[in-house]
């Protein structure tokens, strides 16, 4: 990942800021201002109360601006992937068909008891 400030600022404000600022607001309009104040007041579990309440409208308007331009509401986060082949191990692909065989004998097997097994019990009844 690169390690640009202005993208990292900018993810911060889009992520956390917005849904706090935006929780804040929807409280000032719903005349719930003492309600703002007391989880101002109240630390981390009061800022985390605003985030919550602002997620839907903060979400709203991150979807609004990837309208304008892709990628400015939900910017793309760069990731690193590293790709590592290794080699076919045959000798693990002989043991999985002799696996293969011997689960499939065994089905054949039990198939052939069930055969065996339902005429007896048509005849039972």
């Amino acid at each position: 990942m690169t390690n640009d400030p202005l993208q990292s600022l900018r993810l911060q404000m889009l992520n956390d800021v917005l849904p706090v600022g935006l929780g804040a607001v929807a409280r000032l309009r719903s005349a719930r201002a003492g309600d703002l104040l007391n989880d101002l007041l109240s630390g981390q579990d009061g800022v985390a109360n605003l985030r919550q309440d602002g997620e839907d409208d903060a979400r709203q308007v991150r979807d609004l601006l990837d309208q304008l331009a892709p990628g400015l509401g939900n910017p793309v986060v760069e990731v690193d992937v590293e790709v590592q082949s290794r080699p076919a191990d045959p000798s693990g692909q002989e043991e999985d068909i002799q696996e293969l065989q011997e689960r499939l004998a065994l089905m054949a097997e039990r198939v052939a008891q069930l055969k065996t097994a339902l005429p007896a019990t048509r005849t039972g009844s």
